[in-house]
């Protein structure tokens, strides 16, 4: 199916915005997942510095996303 969400990252917020523009650059539509923002809209702060995010790409742009970040520099993402 390509209108399927596949996980291309997953940690801090702050990495996670990079790569969404990284994505938005090459076209590619995305979705991220703020579990900080989730959790102050529901009442509670989730206090975590790793994990903060998840980015979602649809199935159709999965492998060409995951190219995308394979070829970008280990420093510029944090694993």
């Amino acid at each position: 199916m390509d209108n399927e969400l596949k996980k291309i990252y997953s940690g801090s917020f702050v990495d996670a915005e990079f790569i969404s523009s990284i994505m938005e650059e090459n076209g590619i539509q995305f979705l991220i997942r703020n579990f900080q923002e989730e959790s102050l809209v529901a009442g509670w702060a989730a206090c975590t510095i790793e994990g903060d995010a998840i980015v979602y790409v649809f199935d159709k742009d999965y492998d060409r996303a995951m190219k995308i970040l394979d070829e970008m520099p280990r420093a510029e993402i944090e694993e």
